[in-house]
């Protein structure tokens, strides 16, 4: 029968200690990063919503800038007036889709970074799997 090195064993035990914590750290960010992301999925959706209420105020809207009754001066007026609606309505539409496809890459980043986390995680559990075998050899 050989010496059991106590020394040993408890400096295994400590790095099971240290990864357990690794884990618990994980975790938490896991959890936080869930958190974020429920929320951008809620803005997301909303943000789908008004892109497409936009749309259709923009179908029903853009067939107006022709009135065949107005002549003149009135009609040039609206005519002009019409145009920066136009612009301003495209430049909108333009900001709207940019803030959606940002909240977009947000998900994907955090996503990728829960992801990070859970193989962190996995890592932390095969290392605590291994020591534990090594340490039951010892006692054995």
């Amino acid at each position: 029968m050989s010496k059991i090195d106590y020394h040993e064993i408890e400096n295994l035990q400590g790095q099971v200690s240290s990864h357990y914590n690794s884990i618990s750290e994980a975790s938490a960010t896991i959890s936080a990063i869930d958190a974020k992301l429920a929320k951008l999925r809620s803005a997301k959706k909303s943000v789908g919503n008004i892109q497409s209420e936009i749309h259709e105020i923009k179908i029903s809207v853009m067939g107006k800038d022709d009135q065949p009754e107005w002549k003149g001066q009135q009609k040039e007026n609206f005519g002009h007036q019409w145009e920066d609606f136009r612009q301003d309505f495209s430049a909108y539409q333009r900001e709207l889709d940019a803030f959606y496809d940002s909240i977009c890459d947000e998900i994907t980043r955090l996503e990728n970074q829960k992801i990070n986390q859970q193989s962190l995680i996995g890592w932390f559990q095969a290392q605590i799997n291994t020591i534990g075998n090594y340490i039951e050899k010892l006692l054995h």
